[in-house]
């Protein structure tokens, strides 16, 4: 079987697992550049890259970056209107890269989130007290890795901030801040089960349990409901491979974010589950199963 993994560059570590996966599975990977691949809509529709149509490929996996997500939502758009099967729809991109978006079909689905605010302008005392409690989590829409995330103590402090990123076109959602020593939940999602789950512990003098801020990631084993969650969340957001972050009240788990292409170095680290094997099976499986193809 043909399997093209779409990243922006090949040296990826995520990228290699998976190039490696699929060929120990006996399987044919095809590295496909992102930002080379061309979109051809005269004629005969296609995809192609380095010449070769998209079309030969009986699965494509695709792993698009945050600076690639404009691109991205045509690109799957392209693959989904000339038959292809991927892991990765257009429509699940669009919403897990917008925050507020994500929280919104979260919302919907029941799943519970953080009380949240979108704000386009400053927020003044009138209302102040129909927001959040403070101190509040504030976050653009298309942050990730915990840039964008901050932590603000008083309105004065939001309003400033919230004025500062409208003159650059940003709107910000506040959160509730839910209290914790640093720590959240990360949870890899495939298809219908958890794969790996570990705890991340945010580095001395960061609150942002982020692995790329230097948390460390240490193996947790999740009780059924919560992960009966991280894949309803997965779903909701219309994702089939997924990073589910949840941080608990109690014994209830609220989910922060869905990442669409999620890391997963750090899960094999602290738990030893090399996700790029459950993420090739999944794919071949779909492969198989077979995808409607347009009219």
């Amino acid at each position: 079987m043909k399997i093209g993994v779409i990243s922006k560059r090949p040296s990826y570590w995520s990228t290699q697992a998976l190039l490696k996966s699929i060929k120990e599975h006996g399987h044919e990977p095809t590295l496909i550049k992102t930002d080379e691949v061309r979109l051809v809509v005269a004629g005969t529709d296609d995809a192609t890259f380095s010449g070769a149509s998209l079309r030969d490929q009986d699965v494509i996996i695709p792993r698009i970056g945050r600076s690639m997500t404009d691109f991205g939502k045509m690109l799957l758009r392209q693959l989904e209107l000339i038959g292809l099967v991927t892991t990765l729809s257009s429509d699940g991109l669009i919403t897990a890269r917008n925050k507020f978006l994500a929280l919104q079909s979260l919302r919907q689905a029941g799943i519970p989130i953080p009380r949240s605010i979108l704000l386009a302008s400053r927020p003044n005392f009138m209302e102040a007290a129909h927001l959040v409690r403070y101190p509040a989590v504030l976050k653009i829409l298309s942050g990730t890795q915990g840039i964008g995330v901050m932590r603000v103590k008083s309105l004065e402090e939001t309003a400033s901030i919230v004025d500062t990123l409208k003159f650059f076109g940003e709107v910000v959602c506040l959160q509730e801040y839910i209290p914790n020593p640093g720590v959240d939940i990360r949870a890899l999602v495939v298809g219908e089960r958890v794969i790996g789950s570990m705890k991340r512990i945010a580095a001395h003098n960061e609150w942002r349990a982020n692995i790329h801020l230097g948390a460390k990631g240490v193996p947790i084993e999740l009780d059924d409901h919560s992960k009966s969650i991280a894949v309803r969340a997965s779903k909701a957001v219309g994702l089939e491979i997924s990073g589910v972050d949840m941080i608990f009240r109690g014994t209830t788990p609220y989910v922060l974010e869905v990442n669409a292409s999620p890391g997963f170095h750090g899960l094999l680290d602290a738990v030893g589950v090399n996700a790029a094997d459950a993420m090739v099976e999944y794919a071949v499986a779909k492969a198989k199963a077979g995808n409607p193809k347009p009219p």
